[in-house]
């Protein structure tokens, strides 16, 4: 029987289950921020979402991919699970996150082959789903503090909850890097998503290439386009950072090489910043990363042809 080799396509150490595990420990800081600033209720909303993302993965590869066994447990689904929840409003109803797991599990994940196969990103197709389906569901930013750490009426409370996310025009540059401020519950602190990008660098389970490409791309498009708009409020508060290192980075759905990867950070950026003006800020920087999970098989191939053909001609021109 011939072995079935599953992304990533690493030949070392660093197999599936280490860059999985090494991803959760990454967001553990954003995790931790979430339970300090919100409460009981953002805990319970990372660890349903994990939890069921596990529940739905399981079942579903038990009944329909039964024939194929990895000689792994395989965690990716967790990850999936708290990076959905993390990019969900404090207030957001377990009938929503629910809905949104089971799609980017069934749909997005095992239909596509399930752990390895699949070409988009699980957490990415759930939140977009969400949004699609329930956005007057999705405006509960209430405000975080000792308050509200035990309010759980949100969660069960299957009704659109009013809100608004604080206007981080009027924040200062500390408060919009420490997340002082009602957002989402995971990606508003910026300085706990560095620490998780700092760590996945260190123990080679992030390639910098889209995210960084995608980071710089987004501010000089963002400035010559929309020049009357406040890009270090956008780029700290929308989420953008959150994305590029933990969706951006992913080793499964985004190129592996070098100049692949930097093209498709500039092509995630120029799709962001032409959806910005017509959908909501949550479609206009999620729907480009689907996209570009869309073309980075493309990609790649043609950045290795690109990469043979110079090797190739490198070696005529020595000879």
């Amino acid at each position: 029987m011939k072995d079935k080799t599953l992304a990533p396509f690493i030949h070392t150490y660093k197999n599936a289950p280490y860059i999985y595990l090494t991803l959760i420990v990454a967001l553990l800081p954003c995790v931790f921020y979430s339970a300090f600033y919100y409460g009981i209720r953002a805990i319970i909303l990372i660890v349903f979402s994990a939890v069921m993302f596990s529940l739905s993965d399981i079942a579903f590869s038990k009944t329909v991919h039964s024939h194929n066994d990895n000689d792994y447990y395989d965690i990716s689904s967790v990850a999936s699970g708290i990076i959905f929840a993390l990019m969900l409003p404090p207030d957001t109803s377990l009938i929503v996150v629910l809905s949104g797991v089971l799609f980017g599990s069934i749909v997005i994940k095992q239909l596509f082959g399930g752990a390895g196969s699949n070409i988009l990103n699980p957490a990415a197709g759930a939140r977009l789903i969400v949004e699609v389906l329930y956005p007057s569901h999705l405006t509960g930013f209430a405000e975080g503090g000792r308050q509200r750490w035990f309010d759980l009426l949100s969660l069960i409370r299957f009704t659109p909850t009013t809100g608004e996310a604080t206007d981080q025009t009027r924040l200062s540059l500390t408060e919009l890097i420490v997340g002082n401020y009602s957002g989402f519950i995971g990606t508003a602190c910026v300085l706990t998503v560095l620490l998780g990008a700092v760590f996945m660098v260190m123990k080679g389970s992030m390639r910098l290439y889209a995210p960084i490409s995608y980071l710089l791309s987004l501010c000089v498009l963002y400035r010559v386009f929309i020049p009357e708009g406040a890009l270090i409020e956008f780029l700290l508060s929308s989420g953008a950072v959150f994305i590029a290192v933990f969706m951006l980075g992913d080793l499964t759905t985004m190129p592996s090489r070098f100049a692949a990867g930097a093209f498709a950070g500039l092509v995630c950026a120029a799709l962001t910043i032409v959806l910005l003006n017509n959908v909501s800020p949550v479609i206009a920087l999620i729907t480009p990363v689907l996209a570009v999970n869309f073309m980075s098989f493309v990609i790649d191939y043609f950045a290795k042809t690109i990469s043979r053909r110079n090797h190739r001609s490198r070696e005529v021109d020595v000879l």
